[in-house]
């Protein structure tokens, strides 16, 4: 109990505050933290039934425990949020519903996420400023986004891709892919370009 104690305030400290446009951070942010605490389980169970009067020590324990989880919980989500939006937030005793009630708020649709993405993969542009293997990693990083909303983007094509969306100075790599038979993996493209 001690240690829960000793790291909350520090866990609460590093969640960015929900402000609107930042709804996936503090989600991710959220259930990393509630989960660091063993509090996490609030938001996938059903608040146990209250215990009779001659339930045993351990059932009296985990109505208790339960409860002060949820309680425990629900400050940690109110305290990382602006005003503003816990305002719009119906509000809740049950550290489930209200997690789920901010989720309803910032629901995007599938159908905007995947215009978002492929429009992102396809824009993008190495202007040669930071590291080729960041770059190389956020188009892999995307193309998966977009396979968790099952549009496949198959590797020989996103090599393709990034490949041409290199500035001029690696025209050179360009070259040399398109002169050979074999294709290259995206791995064997980050160790090409670094």
């Amino acid at each position: 109990m001690i240690m829960v104690a000793l790291h909350f305030p520090m866990s609460i400290s590093n969640i960015e505050l929900l402000n609107g446009s930042n709804y996936k951070k503090w989600k991710g942010d959220i259930e990393l933290n509630l989960g660091i605490l063993d509090f996490d389980h609030v938001l996938r169970e059903d608040p146990p039934q209250e215990p009779a009067a001659n339930a045993s020590k351990e059932t009296k324990d985990k109505y208790l425990q339960w409860h002060r989880h949820n309680r425990m919980a629900l400050i940690c989500m109110k305290k990382s949020m602006t005003d503003a939006v816990k305002g719009g937030i119906p509000d809740s005793e049950n550290a489930r519903v209200f997690f789920n009630s901010i989720a309803d708020k910032y629901k995007v649709s599938d159908k905007a996420e995947t215009g978002n993405l492929m429009n992102k993969l396809i824009k993008m542009r190495f202007n040669g400023q930071g590291s080729i293997r960041e770059y190389i990693m956020q188009g892999i990083d995307t193309a998966g986004k977009l396979k968790g909303l099952n549009v496949t983007v198959e590797d020989t094509f996103l090599v393709y891709l990034l490949l041409n969306s290199l500035s001029d100075q690696y025209s050179h790599l360009k070259s040399l892919y398109n002169t050979q038979k074999e294709k290259w993996s995206l791995d064997e493209l980050i160790s090409i370009c670094v």
